[in-house]
């Protein structure tokens, strides 16, 4: 048969435009090399292809996605029809579409990094609960990874074990809750394994602020400038200006700082293990029983910005990413307590001295990362608006500090701060 190409049902209103043609390479040959049982001496024969983007328009960013389903047979098969199989696979691929995203992606690590999750970590923290009595699955299995010719991820497709990601609504706190409960075991185990083993996790030093694209702009500190020209225009923040100013010296060296960390400078008393590095909706999938709707469980997704640093900016990062404003507002605290009982409960289970893991550590630890909190919140957290509003898409996360600068004068992004920037000057944040 001829190698399925055309996704022209597709538009690019509904999905990503560098994911409405699939790439040459995503062919007859390639499918049956992933299918192709090891070591059996079974010919696989691919009958059928059929491929669609495998997310919608701006559900991710750092690389292009396909669902692709496959019909085949295999040479022991008994009868060619009768023995027929069906697979529906997600490839995860680096862009080949010339754009924002793949100057974003040149040069990166992000497919070694998501490759080294997979096959160095994921395993490890699996078997480390298991040891101890827990039997757990943190994300999906991942069938074929490969480097050259192509940078790509073949998974299996979750939607078809009846996991989704939520849409076109806010999680709800128990949605919330199941992902810090899942997050919670996977820095437990992290942490357990990053103090027996301290060389296994030197291999993932890279990061979102480590990517060359971001080292190489002006992201981080035009956020912070365009974030205190605000200030100035909105008399009831105006006061916050003495607070900003004097940290846009190095600001970019701060920031960059909270993730390289535990390479560079580490801290006594700090829980250090594998963060996952991008804790939003969209890397969450949910499994729901079919009949009384109940929540049965959550899957981690996303590898790619994981680093080895502290656990807390997994925390931070979700406040701003993950909540919405009133639960920014009325629920943090109750949220993060809840995260932090687990990940204590989950070291006990994996036999750890707790008695020094106390939440007035956890709490010091959250506010010892104030720099990473202030980062989001102005070089973030209006982005996160905006795409909410539908004023840019994913496309153009990082366009020039000019093109950012509107998105600071979102009425709601300037209410939330009437909000946060009174707590933090409370908690001692803005010191």
């Amino acid at each position: 048969m001829d190698d399925a190409k055309s996704l022209s049902s597709f538009t690019a209103t509904e999905y990503d435009k560098d994911e409405l043609v699939p790439p040459q390479w995503l062919n007859n040959g390639f499918l049956e090399r992933v299918l192709q049982p090891q070591n059996s001496g079974e010919i696989c024969q691919i009958t059928n292809i059929e491929i669609q983007p495998a997310t919608k328009k701006g559900e991710h960013y750092a690389s292009v996605m396909f669902r692709v389903k496959v019909t085949f047979t295999l040479s022991g098969d008994c009868d060619a029809t009768q023995c027929q199989q069906t697979k529906s696979f997600i490839v995860k691929a680096l862009p080949e579409l010339a754009g924002e995203k793949q100057r974003l992606l040149e040069n990166s690590k992000l497919f070694e990094t998501e490759i080294g999750i997979y096959n160095d970590v994921l395993p490890k923290l699996v078997e480390k609960l298991r040891l101890a009595g827990e039997c757990i699955r943190f994300g999906a299995d991942c069938l074929h990874h490969a480097l050259m010719p192509n940078k790509v991820l073949v998974f299996d497709d979750l939607r078809q074990l009846g996991y989704e990601i939520v849409r076109n609504r806010a999680l709800t706190l128990s949605e919330i809750k199941a992902g810090y409960l899942k997050l919670a075991k996977w820095h437990a185990a992290s942490y357990k394994l990053a103090n027996e083993q301290p060389k296994s996790f030197e291999t993932f030093a890279d990061s979102f602020m480590t990517l060359p694209y971001v080292v190489n702009s002006s992201f981080i500190s035009g956020g912070i400038k365009n974030f205190i020209n605000m200030l100035d225009t909105v008399s009831s923040l105006t006061m916050y200006k003495r607070y900003f100013q004097p940290l846009q010296s190095d600001w970019a060296t701060k920031c960059r700082a909270t993730y390289t960390e535990y390479f560079s400078n580490r801290q006594p008393q700090t829980w250090y293990g594998i963060c996952h590095g991008d804790l939003l909706a969209n890397n969450l999938m949910f499994r729901h029983d079919s009949l009384t709707g109940e929540l049965e469980d959550v899957l981690l997704v996303d590898y790619q910005l994981a680093y080895m640093g502290p656990l807390v900016n997994d925390l931070i990062y979700s406040y701003f990413m993950l909540y919405t404003p009133e639960q920014r507002a009325s629920n943090h605290d109750e949220l993060f307590e809840y995260y932090f009982r687990h990940f204590v409960q989950t070291l006990q289970l994996l036999g750890c001295q707790t008695e020094m893991l106390t939440l007035e550590s956890f709490q010091q630890q959250l506010k010892r990362q104030r720099v990473l909190a202030l980062f989001l919140l102005v070089s973030f957290l209006p982005i996160r608006y905006a795409l909410r509003a539908g004023l840019i898409d994913r496309d153009h996360l990082m366009a020039t500090d000019e093109e950012r600068r509107d998105l600071y004068y979102d009425k709601n992004y300037i209410a939330e701060l009437h909000t946060i920037l009174p707590m933090y000057l409370q908690f001692g944040y803005l010191q």
